[in-house]
């Protein structure tokens, strides 16, 4: 009897200890801190780096289709990576400000005037994290009948009429139609697109049914270095930026990852990144005096010069009577 009552004891203790591993599992699980962001969409050493107190649940393209970036807030998310063209998707409610003041003081003049182009409401609650020049790529560049061919009025080359697909943007189109004092009368440039597809811009040139695209340089890297038809432009005019940012949910407890963001640009990644057609948010200039390994071709693209760079530009937040104005010129061209 007292055999039967230890071995019953036993049992019971030694069940106790395992749920209470088990539950100490579960609860070390359930306080990993939550990253999310389109795959792809920012450089993968970002995630490559993570602690092990991080973990990174990718959105999926799908998602967007019928979701915003808005409705992954839902969800438990402590840090949010995307593309600027998606923040105001974000209430302003939902986010908290990322404290960080040792990055900011580093960042470039481009970076800053970014920031200050988001308002004061967004300002210190978004942190850029890479960026990456919006470019013009090309598809047997050779054969095509190209003129003004450092500017962005090439895309006005007779062999580039409805071969040309653009961004869905027309803020992002406008402000390039202003650089080449082409404003209020956009109907030349609806008159060469073959449509308006950024997601898929990519495919249309690699496939052969456009001529042309403007895309992120970041985006069309790979595909560049590995198929010798393709060719690519920054004008000299310069060209609107495309920021990968940070986000942080009003909820989130934890602090700012301020040595995650530094080992992303540090002497080890550096190099891979830029590769990778993305570029940090601090002054370049050191970066040109570095060996960073790029292609020689494409090297004033990679590390543009500091008098293309310098004509670049970020778009700033539009008011709404600015929205309305900017769609009625657009829809009326």
């Amino acid at each position: 009897m007292n055999t039967y009552t230890f071995r019953r004891r036993e049992f019971i203790k030694y069940g106790l200890i395992s749920s209470l591993f088990l539950l100490s599992g579960c609860s070390t699980y359930q306080k990993k801190l939550a990253l999310r962001g389109i795959s792809d969409t920012f450089p993968s050493e970002f995630v490559n780096s993570l602690s092990t107190g991080w973990e990174f649940f990718p959105i999926k393209d799908i998602e967007l289709k019928t979701f915003s970036y808005n409705s992954t807030l839902q969800e438990k998310t402590d840090l949010l990576v995307l593309n600027d063209g998606w923040i105001y998707d974000l209430s302003i409610n939902s986010l908290r400000e990322i404290r960080a003041d040792k990055i900011r003081k580093n960042f470039s003049k481009q970076a800053n005037s970014f920031l200050y182009g988001l308002g004061d409401d967004y300002k210190k609650k978004v942190l850029p994290l890479a960026v990456s020049p919006w470019v013009i790529l090309f598809r047997n560049e050779d054969s095509l009948a190209l003129k003004n061919k450092n500017s962005w009025e090439v895309i006005f080359s007779s062999s580039l009429a409805n071969q040309i697909v653009f961004p869905n943007s027309p803020y992002l189109l406008i402000s390039i139609a202003e650089k080449i004092d082409l404003v209020n009368d956009f109907s030349k440039i609806k008159s060469y697109a073959k449509t308006f597809d950024d997601r898929n811009a990519l495919n249309w040139v690699v496939s052969g049914r456009a001529n042309a695209a403007v895309l992120p340089f970041s985006s069309c890297v790979d595909s560049l270095i590995k198929d010798p038809r393709l060719s690519v432009l920054l004008p000299q005019e310069g060209s609107p930026l495309n920021w990968t940012v940070l986000a942080s949910p009003s909820l989130s407890p934890e602090y700012f990852p301020t040595d995650w963001f530094n080992n992303l640009w540090g002497d080890s990644s550096l190099s891979r990144v830029i590769s990778k057609g993305f570029l940090p948010p601090t002054d370049l200039s050191d970066l040109r005096r570095k060996n960073i390994n790029v292609p020689q071709k494409y090297k004033s693209i990679f590390l543009p010069e500091e008098s293309v760079w310098n004509k670049c530009w970020s778009l700033p937040k539009l008011s709404l009577e600015s929205k309305k104005d900017l769609a009625l010129n657009w829809n009326n061209s």
